[in-house]
């Protein structure tokens, strides 16, 4: 089959290797493949273009994605977990709940291809566990020489190693490496499929001078994920994981750091508040959600009109024996305190025309992902109105109602069940829920340094220009203002590497 001409080369070969397999007398060594490329590489591009000519020869080709910002980004794209029924409570002896004869299962046999967007932010044992389940279903022996990754379906794995890595609880370095793909058995059997030619770049810049730009950005950049920025000395017994940010970029720290950032980030805001394309390409991004509740409880007192106020109802979920005894011990007052990562507040303040994030996968075919970024246009009693903020489903209004959530949290000895609207304001995130995003303008506000892998790296890369990127950086007295830490486990992502020896450009 002829490769399509709007592929550079490092696609084309990418395309080649895996259009191959499905074709007649071809040699194949392998039917697990990993496409890595930093964003602007045209992941998502060869995924439709591979799509499009399976199609052609009437291949059935299943495409998921790690998270719903990915999977609006692909067509008839579904979220892994959701797919495949991965447990969410997860151990090495896991296996997805398919059961043979159901219709599920039969579309997996007759699929040719599976495509799995975003890799790498997904823990190791969730693919084994897929890995066990696809080899049920196609009767593949789990060991021996007749062994076959993914009960011999052909798997077509993507995403960049250079961001944060899956989220393990009260993990360090060691835990979160060993959760990484790149540490399962599966991985030996995997052919990886480089790309590294920024497409953006080209696209977007209208002359010369903006390409050489563009470019100068996209490779300091790619030195931050690799961990190759150094700064110079400033202390004895210097930690190497400090860098310096260019000055070009930086805001000056001042008695109100807050006020200064969001000035920068949302200039002209009083003017323009409620334009969703004004709030649609900026945001602040900063490592804890203490600091997101402080920007946008902010910028929220800015906003012209009145306040509307969500309260959430508070269940213990118990057994009927221990009911009397816990419900006693915490009373309704003490759990409506109670705040979790990834959970909706027991208290929402909004007013129309505010920014708001989705916290939960509603309706992924109409654009309601976890992650999705809304602007409030209505509050009901029991509705609330969005216009979708980016992405496929730009400019559609949707509603969103109340829904229960169970928390199952190892510090409290029960499950909550709070039913409250799953929004939080979102003139700021954290940087791990803006992996995905893509903005014109960002304010990096780290009163803190990062704390985990990748995270330096996924907040400087969600703008493509330099001119886009501002920092606001709090340090201790002794260290300059323009330096801050980048944690990068280098042996989660090394056996990746093509080249012999890295060396970071200047910005």
């Amino acid at each position: 089959m002829p490769v399509p001409t709007s592929l550079n080369e490092q696609q084309a070969l990418a395309f080649q290797t895996v259009i191959n397999y499905f074709l007649p007398a071809q040699t194949r060594s392998s039917s697990f493949f990993f496409l890595h490329g930093h964003g602007g590489t045209g992941k998502t591009f060869l995924y439709r273009t591979i799509l499009g000519h399976l199609k052609e020869l009437g291949k059935i080709v299943l495409v998921v994605a790690s998270s719903g910002i990915a999977a609006t980004l692909l067509p008839n794209a579904t979220i892994a977990h959701s797919r495949f029924k991965i447990p969410l409570e997860i151990d090495h002896g896991s296996s997805c709940n398919i059961k043979k004869g159901t219709p599920l299962a039969e579309l997996i046999i007759g699929a040719s291809l599976i495509i799995w967007d975003e890799a790498p932010m997904v823990h190791r044992l969730s693919f084994e566990a897929v890995d066990r389940a696809f080899c049920d279903i196609m009767k593949v022996p789990l060991t021996g020489d007749q062994y076959i990754p993914f009960g011999g379906k052909t798997v077509l794995l993507g995403g960049d190693f250079r961001q944060t890595l899956p989220i393990v609880a009260d993990a360090g370095r060691e835990e979160s490496v060993d959760a990484s793909l790149t540490r399962s058995y599966l991985w030996p059997l995997c052919t990886v499929l480089h790309l590294s030619q920024n497409m953006r770049v080209t696209s977007d810049a209208a002359n010369q001078r903006q390409i050489f730009d563009g470019q100068n950005f996209a490779e300091w950049t790619l030195s931050v994920g690799d961990g190759i920025v150094r700064a110079k000395s400033f202390v004895e017994n210097q930690p190497t994981d400090w860098i310096e940010i260019p000055e070009s970029s930086m805001i000056q720290s001042t008695d109100a750091p807050i006020e200064k950032m969001t000035s920068e980030i949302y200039s002209d805001f009083s003017q323009r508040f409620h334009s969703a394309s004004y709030l649609t390409e900026r945001s602040n991004v900063t490592p804890t959600n203490i600091n997101v509740t402080e920007i946008n409880t902010h910028m929220l007192s800015l906003v012209q009109g009145p306040i509307r106020t969500y309260f959430s109802s508070d269940t213990l979920h118990t057994d009927a024996t221990d009911a009397g005894r816990i419900e006693t011990k915490y009373p309704t007052e003490f759990l409506n305190t109670l705040s979790f990562n990834g959970y909706p507040e027991h208290q929402i303040d909004l007013k129309v025309f505010t920014p708001v994030m989705l916290l939960r996968n509603l309706n992924p075919a109409i654009g309601l992902c976890n992650g999705t970024r809304l602007m409030i246009v209505f509050l009901g009693h029991y509705v609330i109105k969005g216009l979708i903020m980016g992405g496929t489903f730009n400019g559609k209004t949707v509603a969103i109602p109340r829904v229960v959530l169970n928390i199952n949290d190892s510090r409290w000895p029960f499950v909550l069940k709070r039913r409250q609207f799953p929004v939080r304001l979102c003139y700021a995130m954290t940087i791990n829920k803006s992996q995905g995003q893509t903005l014109q303008s960002v304010g990096i506000y780290l009163p803190k340094p990062v704390f985990n892998h990748g995270q330096l790296y996924v907040a400087v890369s969600r703008v493509r220009t330099a001119a886009g990127l501002r920092f606001l950086i709090v340090n201790e007295p002794n260290i300059p203002s323009n330096y801050t830490r980048n944690i990068v486990y280098h042996e989660a992502f090394s056996c990746l590497r093509n080249t012999a020896e890295l060396t970071a450009p200047p910005l």
